[in-house]
């Protein structure tokens, strides 16, 4: 009897994508994922949570130092995408069963989604609270309702607007439903550092926290701290100036010469000119007197400690 030879598997060439988690919205990276797998394709992963249906964004590079903890399974099939559209209203009506249970028992939580995985491995709720919340009779109530394991997860205010999805006061989408992938830490000193109107409230998102765009130019204004102060006086190759403010979006110094004419300075030239801030610990002990500045010749070699500052008036 002639034996049968099973032909190996085809193993396909792979890459790494970028995907979008449906139910939080956030972003990740999956690695080996077959080549034939294109942008706006919906796969099949394996995550902590079950079998879950994401959608890939793009392609991504690999990071050998950080590898995905995701597992690749499959590119989606009719099938699939039918199964998670029928657990997404399933998912719908657990959250009302949810809220009625939780307004019952005089829990304070809001909550946001609920979520099933492909395999129906759990049904997990998201909710946002100030503070913990004792659940436990919440879960015995809904694993006796849905005959399902139950997992609630709190998140922040910033993930809670990322999952539902919102538009911010510039009229666009909010920029953490949209593109973000982390969250940066956003604090009121940003707004004097980017020289906007210390008024918090006028920088609010929908969240209720400062905008997370304010996070985003930030390091454009690292230069302020090495840029004399507005109102002193400097002196560059014998004529005198006072500065009148800074220009960060066409990164200049705008100065004004002793016949009030307006002179700018862009800041990729201040360090030829030998402008910089003068420290207050290096013999003023911060009175606040100006500081003046000579442009120097290449050749001149000052010490390290004078950091081109020519004296203190």
């Amino acid at each position: 009897m002639p034996s049968i030879i099973k032909k190996p598997k085809q193993k396909f060439r792979t890459k790494t994508v970028r995907i979008r988690f449906l139910d939080t919205h956030k972003f990740s990276d999956v690695n080996e994922v077959p080549l034939f797998v294109k942008k706006g394709d919906f796969i099949v992963i394996e995550t902590e949570k079950g079998e879950e249906l994401v959608l890939v964004v793009g392609n991504a590079v690999p990071d050998s130092e950080n590898s995905s903890e995701y597992k690749f399974l499959r590119k989606a099939t009719k099938k699939d995408i039918q199964i998670f559209d029928k657990h997404e209203r399933e998912a719908e009506k657990a959250l009302n069963i949810c809220k009625n249970f939780a307004e019952r028992l005089g829990l304070k939580m809001n909550l946001l989604k609920a979520y099933i995985p492909l395999n129906r491995s759990k049904i997990l709720f998201y909710y946002v609270s100030e503070g913990r919340v004792d659940f436990r009779q919440l879960v015995k109530d809904l694993a006796k309702r849905l005959k399902m394991r139950i997992e609630m997860r709190q998140v922040g205010v910033r993930d809670g607007v990322q999952m539902a999805g919102a538009i911010g006061v510039c009229g666009q989408e909010c920029c953490c439903s949209l593109f973000m992938d982390k969250f940066d830490p956003v604090n009121v000193e940003m707004l004097e550092e980017q020289n906007l109107p210390p008024t918090p409230m006028k920088f609010t998102g929908v969240c209720g926290r400062l905008m997370c765009c304010l996070a985003f130019e930030v390091d454009n204004y690292s230069i302020r701290k090495d840029l004399p102060e507005i109102e002193s006086e400097i002196e560059i190759n014998g004529q005198k100036y006072i500065v009148k403010g800074y220009d960060f979006i066409k990164e200049a110094l705008e100065l004004i010469d002793e016949h009030g004419l307006v002179v700018t300075i862009p800041f990729e030239e201040l360090d030829k000119l030998g402008i910089k801030r003068e420290s207050g610990c290096s013999g003023c002990n911060g009175c606040g007197q100006s500081t003046v500045f000579e442009d120097k010749p290449e050749e001149e070699k000052l010490p390290e400690v004078e950091d081109w500052k020519e004296g203190i008036q």
